[in-house]
């Protein structure tokens, strides 16, 4: 039976191709050095010759797509599921996000007077907080989530993990989002990659000790 086409199917179709319809329309228009890489002041600091500009804005956000597409596929555990809601809304996140990084950088060259910097930081917030959301379901798999190996060999373990993982992506995203708004670039950037950092390290050692507690429980049992 062929996968049911969705609302979320059809977005993401279309973040897939809308950085190459840009592209095309702004072909004309657009300097030889397109703006790639931006520091965290929001200053360019590393650029894409034009002609070289249709591997970023196709195969970024298609490659994306595929990836996401077929990784259920190659799950071992099955426990990836295209066909969710939630699986397709991630996937729809991932290539809106590389989809949106390619049309920041036409938009910057083609506006060079215009900073955006604080509007990619929000995108980039926002996206954290909804991988975060996402990852509060997800199933014990080999691809997505916090893959510690004690997640991966008890699936209560998993679950708790993952619960807390997801809670502190999406309260970093969130939060950094709201910085960006409200503050400015540098603080928000900090916050998120700090942020992310200590998040990681929380959720190993928590996922860590939930295993240790497991050892106890199973050598009480005994």
């Amino acid at each position: 039976m062929k996968p049911k086409l969705t609302i979320w199917n059809v977005l993401t179709l279309l973040a897939v191709v809308l950085p190459t319809v840009y592209l095309a329309c702004t072909w004309s228009a657009l300097p030889a050095q397109i703006p790639t890489h931006f520091g965290i002041d929001g200053e360019a600091d590393g650029f894409t010759a034009k002609k070289n500009m249709w591997v970023l804005c196709l195969a970024l956000p298609l490659g994306t797509y595929l990836l996401m597409r077929f990784l259920p596929q190659l799950d071992p555990k099955q426990q990836l599921n295209d066909g969710t809601v939630n699986y397709q809304k991630l996937q729809l996140a991932l290539v809106a996000l590389m989809s949106c990084i390619s049309l920041f950088s036409l938009y910057t060259a083609l506006h060079p007077g215009v900073q955006f910097s604080r509007a990619l930081l929000v995108l980039v917030g926002l996206f954290i907080a909804a991988l975060g959301n996402y990852l509060t379901t997800v199933q014990p798999n080999y691809f997505v989530g916090f893959k510690t190996p004690w997640a991966l060999e008890f699936p209560r373990i998993w679950a708790r993990t993952h619960r807390l993982g997801g809670w502190l992506f999406f309260t970093i995203g969130m939060l950094s989002a709201l910085l960006a708004l409200v503050w400015s670039a540098p603080v928000a950037t900090t916050v998120l990659t700090v942020g992310l950092l200590g998040a990681t390290v929380v959720i190993y050692g928590y996922s860590y000790r939930l295993y240790r507690r497991e050892v106890k429980a199973a050598a009480a049992g005994h």
